[in-house]
């Protein structure tokens, strides 16, 4: 049969178009053991169905005691202590602590109830029956409380994460045996020509190694597929019949690389129309190197027929395939993996083609420049001098000194994150995130600092976005704040109002009403951070209590069990609380969900979004702004109980 003569070239855009309408793009989840998931991509949400630690534990040998005892404690005047009993790492200690009373603990053994902080053992003395503290230990010292590593609910990883050592390690510590992970495409690998020889073999007059089925093998990995090198064939009709009817039955993809264009050994055309299953899905794309590049359907396996220069073959896989490759496999698209760079030289291009033109880069001066290499696309020097390509549009005839273009690599690299949020403990907020990270494909870092953090995170400039909820003493909103702290760079917009109160045990055995029962009543109660806005209410709150009844607020807090003792984020203080630690904690109404609890409301908080005017105009944070203002986050805010959303959402203040 003739051979098409490439009369009716696409685009690459077409391209592109035409794999993912018919290729099935739906990937497919299996379970495996943790021990076998390395380099594996998370088929769905990780969400901790544990607390870590599960318990309140010691982080440090010594003696579990109450601050209020040792306080006084001397090198020269020690506090006597009687020695009740000890607990190792994995034990339990039946009862609870009186004052007067320790008990010995192991690093990583569970808090006796009653105590608050722990001495290290080097700061004291055993002897018969009773312990000599030499040195004071202030309330939650060397004391990790249940919840604060990780707690149930959170989300841990996303799906799409790709899995390594450290993600391993942390779904073991979670108690998962098996995950879902997406199932990595098959892939055979075909060379041909009379030419190639395997590596390793010696050659002949006429011969190259085979460099292809190794380069295009290794990008396939990379985009996460298991490959498999099913060996060369050679310039005859039955060998590349041979080699791809046995790929078709065993593999989902079958990549060929060679015989594409219209020479007279390059027979792969009339070997793939001799297949009665046939589908050509385009043959001939406007971009150079690669115009002859070929891609089918035989029995609804994808074929790819690459050129095979391997310079080329690279740079038309990673333009056209790479990144519906990568969707099947439940990879994000690797064209976000680049690098913008400058020309550092005047060179010409061709008109009317896309040209995939390869380059090496070169940082000075703390910018980035790359140089184009002009040794044919199948030496091997081009191969082993760039490190990447830019993609010249068809429309321009040379890339100028000084113009910038995005490099694509030839191998993946780690990118720094788009979107730095330094920010309050907010569940809500979390989720949000996730619903945005998932439709934009962003990389986010997310920490959790407090209001405070977040606020001095932007006043720093490391911190792109943040939510504060900090109230002055006239129950002014956040904005004295950003004042007082001359966060000149900041942009604030109102943001949303959530119920902040008690969390209690069920039932509320000890009645709590009111900020006023955590003085009058004998509790014990966990605190949150300085810094934090849950915090800053209730300080404020406390101080005008104190004014009303004539004393100091330190005197008065002294009066409260527990105020210094503090939990990094709400859902540490809810499990410490649920587990009997603690009497009553003050925590957002959405901590508690999933929890055996009951909530005492007390307060309604503004919680602010605050971003850094230095970055807003760069493309994540934009994004991250016109997904907050839309009417999508408004409708999620409003549906969570304890949150509630005003007609001035999302109105700018600063």
């Amino acid at each position: 049969m003739s051979k098409p003569l490439f009369k009716e070239l696409i685009t690459p855009d077409e391209a592109r178009k035409i794999l993912y309408n018919s290729f099935g793009f739906q990937p497919k989840t299996e379970y495996i053991p943790i021990g076998e998931c390395l380099g594996r991509v998370l088929a769905g949400d990780i969400v901790s169905p544990i607390d870590l630690p599960p318990y309140t534990r010691s982080l440090r040998d010594g003696y579990a005691v109450k601050a209020e005892d040792i306080a006084p404690a001397r090198e020269d005047r020690p506090v006597k202590l009687k020695v009740i009993g000890s607990v190792e790492a994995g034990g339990q200690f039946k009862g609870s602590l009186k004052s007067g009373e320790a008990v010995r603990v192991a690093t990583g053994a569970h808090i006796p109830p009653g105590a608050n902080t722990i001495v290290m053992e080097e700061y004291t003395r055993y002897e018969d029956g009773y312990v000599y503290v030499y040195k004071s230990s202030s309330p939650g010292e060397w004391i990790q409380h249940a919840g604060s590593d990780v707690s149930k609910g959170d989300l841990i990883y996303r799906r799409g994460t790709l899995l390594g050592p450290r993600e391993v390690g942390v779904l073991a510590g979670l108690g998962f045996d098996k995950v879902p992970v997406y199932k990595r495409l098959k892939v055979g690998i075909i060379s041909s020509g009379n030419e190639l020889v395997p590596p390793g073999e010696k050659l002949r007059f006429g011969e190259i190694y085979d460099v292809n089925s190794y380069s295009i093998s290794t990008l396939l990995r990379e985009d996460g597929c298991d490959t498999y090198f099913l060996g060369i064939a050679r310039d005859e009709f039955d060998s590349i019949y041979g080699k791809i009817k046995e790929a078709v039955k065993d593999f989902d993809v079958v990549v060929f690389s060679g015989a594409t264009s219209v020479g007279v050994k390059d027979l792969l055309y009339e070997v793939l129309t001799s297949f009665s299953s046939f589908q050509p899905l385009f043959y001939g794309i406007r971009i150079k190197p690669g115009k002859p590049t070929i891609a089918a359907l035989i029995d609804d396996k994808l074929f790819i027929g690459l050129p095979g220069f391997p310079v080329s073959g690279l740079m038309v896989y990673l333009h056209i395939f790479s990144d519906v490759i990568r969707k099947v496999n439940g990879l994000p698209p690797r064209g976000r993996i680049s690098i913008e760079a400058v020309s550092g030289r005047f060179f010409k291009s061709v008109f009317g083609v896309e040209h995939l033109y390869p380059v090496f880069l070169k940082s000075r001066k703390g910018n980035i420049y790359f140089y184009p290499i002009h040794t044919d696309s199948g030496a091997i020097a081009t191969l082993s001098q760039s490190d990447g390509f830019i993609i010249i549009p068809d429309d321009t005839t040379y890339v100028d000194k000084g113009d910038r273009y995005n490099v694509v690599l030839f191998s993946l690299y780690n990118k720094p994150s788009d979107l730095i949020v330094y920010t309050s403990h907010s569940r809500v907020v979390d989720n949000i995130l996730h619903r945005f990270v998932e439709e934009n494909n962003i990389v986010l870092k997310r920490i959790f600092s407090g209001s405070m953090g977040a606020l001095l995170g932007v006043k720093e400039g490391y911190n792109d976005f943040g939510t504060i909820h900090l109230v002055d003493e006239n129950g002014e909103y956040n904005i004295p704040y950003v004042k007082m702290y001359g966060v000149d760079n900041a942009i604030l917009y109102h943001g949303f109002w959530r119920e902040i109160g008690f969390v209690v045990a069920k039932g509320n055995p000890y009645r709590i009403k009111s900020i006023k029962d955590l003085i009058n009543k004998e509790l014990k109660f966990i605190n949150r951070p300085l810094g934090s806005g849950i915090r800053t209410y209730l300080d404020n709150e406390l101080k005008r209590l104190a004014s009303e009844e004539g004393c100091d607020f330190k005197e008065l807090v002294r009066k409260i069990e527990g105020y210094d003792t503090i939990a990094n984020t709400h859902s540490a203080v809810v499990t410490s609380v649920e587990q009997g630690l603690y009497d009553v904690g003050i925590v957002a109404r959405e901590a508690i969900e999933g929890y055996n609890v009951d909530f005492i409301p007390i307060h309604w908080e503004r919680v602010d979004f605050i971003f850094n005017n230095e970055t807003v105009d760069e493309e994540p944070v934009k994004r991250w702004i016109e997904y907050l203002s839309s009417g999508e986050a408004k409708r999620f805010l409003s549906s969570v109980d304890g949150i509630r959303v005003d007609n001035k959402y999302f109105t700018r203040l600063i």
